[in-house]
């Protein structure tokens, strides 16, 4: 008896090729949905460091040249910041912390400018680094620097 080729169905090979086909597309797909939700949790994140950043960026630029010291009653612990480093000058490094931000952790730095002509003793250079771990390659930092400067 003769068997008609157009009426059999698939052959082995070629169901075994269409599979790995398949596979491979779908791995595709799946690699770009994972990497949608990294890069999702990362925006969210950094997202929520710049805004730490940038609320403690305009709390120093208000308070103006006096009020951006290091000190006890401008950064209360009531408040959450921990002086970590102060120096005579009213100078050195606080540290606060970030909500809403998995382990999360901001640095207040304020110096007077040094530059490449000496030391200005009008001019103090801010820089406020909020940086958080977890997740691998959603973690991070962000850092925002400015000069606030004592207008005669």
């Amino acid at each position: 008896m003769i068997v008609n080729r157009h009426n059999r169905g698939f052959s082995l090979i070629e169901l075994i090729v269409v599979i790995f086909i398949l596979a491979i597309g779908l791995a595709s797909v799946s690699m770009l949905f994972v990497a949608g939700v990294i890069s999702s949790t990362k925006f969210r994140r950094m997202n929520t460091a710049v805004e730490a950043a940038q609320r403690q960026m305009e709390r120093l630029r208000s308070a103006g040249f006096s009020g951006c010291i290091v000190d006890d009653d401008v950064f209360t612990s009531a408040d959450g910041y921990v002086i970590i480093e102060e120096h005579s000058d009213k100078t050195g490094q606080i540290a606060f912390p970030v909500s809403g931000l998995s382990n999360g952790q901001g640095v207040i730095d304020i110096r007077h400018y040094h530059g490449a002509t000496g030391y200005y003793p009008n001019l103090k250079d801010i820089t406020i680094t909020v940086s958080w771990i977890g997740g691998g390659p959603t973690a991070g930092n962000t850092v925002l620097r400015a000069f606030i400067a004592n207008r005669p």
